[in-house]
């Protein structure tokens, strides 16, 4: 009896192990233009409320930073999403393809329990379902939050660069407008 449940553990543990490095590394196979904000997996929901649904309900703020990162585990398109560490465009950009990556990771990793239904007992069932929801409802959470709050720093930084041009354009109307009049005046 001691046997078999140390063997339910260690085999729960090596599923869980394979089936989340299975996943996280097929999704770097996934070209880039999948991880799109508009693609319906990745899409802001109303009910996210701006993202005030993972502050207010699930207090994400306070847990998100001690949840392990492992965005440069697989060496394919490493990237820790850890900290910002710039506000570049492309940066950000980036970021918001990391971010829709993992969530994608953890929604296959989370519909991956079933498989470990096959070989374990009743008990074992809700145990593995429950370190299912564990492993991914989290992880998912921190992905969507960040992602929302990414977007609003990108639109930010495409509006800056919009009012940017246009004062410089309407600085260059304005410079070709004086040398017009006094050249005709």
């Amino acid at each position: 009896m001691i046997i078999e449940g140390l063997i339910l553990i260690v085999a729960n543990s090596v599923f869980w192990i394979v089936v989340s490095f299975a996943w996280g590394y097929l999704c770097h196979f996934i070209p880039f233009s999948f991880y799109n904000i508009k693609n319906p997996i990745f899409k802001k929901r109303f009910w996210e409320l701006e993202s005030k649904l993972y502050e207010k309900v699930f207090f994400v703020k306070y847990w998100k930073d001690i949840m392990p990162e492992a965005g440069e585990l697989i060496k394919i398109h490493p990237f820790n999403k850890k900290k910002l560490k710039s506000k570049e465009k492309s940066y950000i950009q980036r970021f918001i393809i990391e971010t829709c990556r993992a969530e994608l990771v953890h929604i296959l990793i989370f519909l991956s329990t079933p498989f470990a239904f096959l070989f374990n007992p009743p008990i074992g069932d809700y145990i593995t379902a429950a370190c299912g929801i564990l492993a991914s409802i989290p992880f998912i959470i921190i992905q969507r939050y960040n992602r929302i709050r990414l977007v609003r720093v990108l639109e930010k930084i495409e509006k800056k660069k919009c009012i940017k041009e246009f004062k410089e354009q309407n600085e260059l109307l304005c410079n070709r407008k004086t040398q017009f009049s006094r050249w005709c005046f």
